[in-house]
């Protein structure tokens, strides 16, 4: 019996088509998305909490160069509105 390699089912293969997903496994998946507890706005709070301290370590890890000004002074407007939130 020979073993016929199949890309679509390679682990790592960038070009391979996304796997099919039936009617059934779809409304599965949305009725377990369902049950599940949304998020709180507590929790969205902490998260946006802990995402801007994390974007200020980077920030203060990187070094100033002129190739990375633009983004460094991207994500520091960014974290500006965060840290008010």
């Amino acid at each position: 019996m020979a073993v016929f390699r199949r890309p679509e089912l390679e682990k790592d293969n960038p070009i391979a088509p996304q796997m099919y997903v039936g009617p059934r496994r779809r409304r599965a998946l949305l009725r377990e998305a369902s049950l599940s507890p949304a998020s709180r706005q507590g929790d969205m709070a902490e998260t946006l909490q802990a995402l801007t301290v994390a974007a200020e370590r980077f920030v203060a890890k990187v070094p100033p160069s002129k190739k990375l000004q633009e983004e460094r002074t991207a994500l520091l407007e960014a974290i500006v509105p965060a840290r008010q939130f």
